[in-house]
């Protein structure tokens, strides 16, 4: 009799906590619910994701263990997840107390224990839990009185990827994720059978791995992941044919972490925002996850701040059209000029906020890594003054400049915060007390000509490749800021495919502020970097493949080595690239720098390159002027190789028995040999020339032709 009471006790007890819940929340609210447990209780978030502004919605929820693996259900308005304490699953409504469910477990759910991953399904009334190497469990929401635990069929073999939690997308059916650690690939999961669809990295961190402890959709297939060490919540568009991460917005960390929201809901902006007015190339509108804060009373800059529904970007800020000027926290008593320092005054309202700042130095139209000029500055109420110091490598003219003042300190210059304000102004950039020196000269290109059959030399007409090149050192203080490089393809005599570059020796390549160079193809900009990777010197790869430069007319095989194959034109290509330190003139490569050509990867360049390396030789094979060595892309088992004399020890490079070598620069704009006709029977004095090491003999060999052997236009 005391057994049958005391099931009756247990059976009453539980009915009773079943049969009173909490009243449920508002019909699929807007905000996200963070649940963490600092302290072995855990709290519940309220996180507006557009800002990453929060409050804490409970302080107690009512048990003494971890609270996880929890989704908004749809269909009733609850939160339900794993209850640690009790082993079992929890449901949650609007006065955030857990009440634990009465559920039956088959075998393999009794086995796996307690869980950190779940969420509710959208086309189904059903709470799904995963645990590494145990499987998908279900648990059907539909009928109270029968709640029921079991593992999906065949999940178990497929339960082997690394995530902290998982959301349903809003209408496709499927579980996303994106798992931990140093990458973040998107996984795409089959709820009938757990298999995994890896999706490609997302998100790659430069510091300490990803652990999303939190993750939900909203009805735009927008996921959001919200990191426990920091807090920051990135977004990935799942439907992207290439998706990719992007950080969003800065909410609550915390070494435990899980979220809940109800996937239907879109994400509002909210009522008191405060955006930017730079151009939107900058990330302005809201579209572009633009610089915003949640406006909370009595933190900003200036003596005021204003709310926006999203940016407006300059011409049309808002504080023109609305007469409300609130960027007013900033001022500028110096000028912003290359090389020198400047002086920022800020006005805070408010403490215990860092100011951030970004300077568009390159006026490339974006803030790049490098342009983040003030990290973190702590603010005093009221007056501060901020010293900085501008770049040699930034370019004149007018700019942008974003300042974002927060509590928080680590934030860049994109995505939602919670708190503080965000101005932008337009800047001017200035340089002065600059020399500039030409090689040749400012109206004249000294010419550069290749022959290709190397380490062979055969006929020897050095018209395979012309290339005509200007230098432009720009210097201040006895130091060179910057190189401009103009280029122009004077002549193609060969079959083969060549690329050009230009190293610069002894020029580091992380000396080369690489986000900053600027350059263009027949004045068209090129938006990917010339700045070869993999180099200890700097090289600058102009391209790939010159052929893709050429257009014939008809009859020729050539560019202008042929009789009747003139032509005025030109490819041109000019360069900006600028040093991250500006470098001693005493330290810079003497002129013309060292420019080279390569055969073009995955094309033939003849037996004897690819013999000597076993394949076709690609970036192997350099042809570098005499005595200029080779980049660290060459294959050294060139030198010495058929009729290559190189001997590296004594700074001997690219010539043969005779001292001739495969390229030479000739400082004019030069009469190259027609095709097939040797350079050494077209300039008679040539052959002494290059006998003599010491380079003094017919030195102007270049002006005395047999004009019946070389090309005319």
């Amino acid at each position: 009799m005391k057994n049958i009471s005391k099931l009756i006790l247990v059976f009453n007890a539980t009915w009773l906590c079943q049969s009173s819940w909490a009243a449920e929340f508002n019909t699929c609210p807007t905000e996200a619910f963070i649940i963490q447990t600092p302290s072995s209780v855990p709290k519940t978030y309220s996180v507006e994701l557009s800002t990453g502004s929060y409050v804490i919605a409970s302080e107690d929820m009512g048990i003494l263990k971890s609270y996880n693996g929890v989704g908004f259900n749809y269909h009733d308005n609850y939160i339900y997840g794993w209850d640690y304490q009790n082993n079992t699953l929890g449901k949650t409504g609007n006065d955030y107390q857990i009440t634990p469910l009465n559920i039956t477990k088959d075998t393999d759910s009794t086995a796996a224990g307690n869980f950190f991953v779940g969420d509710i399904a959208i086309d189904e009334n059903v709470w799904y839990g995963y645990k590494r190497n145990k499987g998908m469990f279900k648990i059907p929401l539909n009928n109270p009185d029968n709640y029921t635990m079991s593992l999906v069929n065949g999940s178990k073999a497929n339960a082997n990827y690394n995530i902290t939690d998982f959301a349903f997308h809003p209408t496709d059916g499927y579980i996303y994720a994106v798992s931990n650690g140093n990458t973040g690939n998107l996984l795409q999961i089959d709820p009938l059978t757990a298999a995994s669809t890896n999706l490609g990295a997302v998100l790659v961190s430069s510091g300490s791995n990803f652990t999303f402890g939190a993750q939900f959709f909203d009805p735009n297939g927008i996921l959001y992941l919200s990191n426990n060490s920091d807090g920051k919540i990135y977004r990935v568009n799942v439907g992207d044919a290439a998706p990719s991460g992007e950080l969003f917005a800065y909410g609550p960390s915390s070494s435990s972490n899980d979220g809940a929201r109800c996937a239907l809901a879109e994400v509002p902006i909210g009522d008191n925002v405060d955006f930017g007015d730079a151009p939107d190339s900058y990330k302005t509108l809201m579209s572009s996850n633009g610089a915003r804060h949640s406006i909370v009373d009595d933190f900003y800059l200036g003596s005021g701040v204003d709310n926006e529904s999203s940016g407006y970007p300059a011409p049309l800020s808002d504080d023109s059209s609305d007469a409300n000027d609130d960027e007013d926290g900033i001022r500028f008593p110096t000028g912003f000029e290359l090389g020198e320092s400047a002086q920022i005054l800020v006005t805070a309202t408010g403490s215990g906020g860092y100011l951030n700042g970004w300077f568009d130095w390159n006026r490339n139209g974006i803030f790049d890594a490098d342009e983040h000029a003030i990290s973190a500055e702590s603010l005093n109420q009221g007056s501060n003054i901020i010293n900085l110091n501008v770049p040699t490598w930034g370019t004149e003219g007018l700019s942008w400049a974003r300042f974002r003042f927060s509590t928080l300190a680590d934030i860049g210059p994109t995505g939602g915060v919670g708190d503080g304000e965000v101005e932008d102004y337009q800047i001017t950039i200035t340089e002065t007390g600059v020399t500039i020196n030409y090689y040749p000269s400012s109206s004249t290109f000294t010419s550069i000509a290749y022959e290709d059959l190397y380490p062979d030399q055969e006929d020897y007409d050095m018209n395979d490749v012309i290339f005509h090149l200007r230098f432009t050192e720009y210097v201040k203080n006895g130091q060179v800021r910057r190189v401009e490089l103009e280029g122009q393809l004077a002549a193609m005599g060969a079959a083969y495919h060549n690329g050009f570059a230009v190293q610069l020796p002894g020029i580091a390549r992380g000396n080369i502020n690489e986000s900053s160079i600027q350059w263009s193809i027949d004045e068209i900009v090129q938006t990917n970097s010339p700045l070869e990777s993999g180099q200890t010197n700097a090289v600058l790869i102009f391209t790939q493949d010159l052929w893709d430069h050429i257009t014939l007319a008809t009859g020729c095989d050539y560019l202008r080595t042929e009789v009747g194959c003139g032509t005025s034109y030109r490819t041109t290509w000019k360069m900006r690239v600028p040093f991250e330190n500006a470098i001693p003139i005493s330290d810079m490569p003497e002129f013309p720098y060292d420019p080279f050509i390569f055969a073009t990867p995955g094309t033939d360049h003849g037996l004897a390159a690819k013999n000597v390396v076993g394949e076709l030789p690609g970036r192997k094979l350099e042809i570098h002027l005499k005595n200029k060595a080779p980049t660290d892309k060459f294959d050294t088992a060139y030198f010495g190789a058929r009729e290559d004399r190189s001997d590296p020890n004594n700074g001997q490079y690219f010539l043969n028995e005779n001292g001739m070598s495969w390229a030479l620069e000739i400082p004019v704009t030069w009469k190259h040999p027609s095709e097939k006709q040797r350079l050494d029977i077209a300039y008679s004095e040539f052959l002494d020339f290059a006998a003599d090491k010491t380079g003094n003999t017919n030195k102007t060999w270049y002006l005395n032709p047999d004009l019946q052997l070389i090309f005319q236009d």
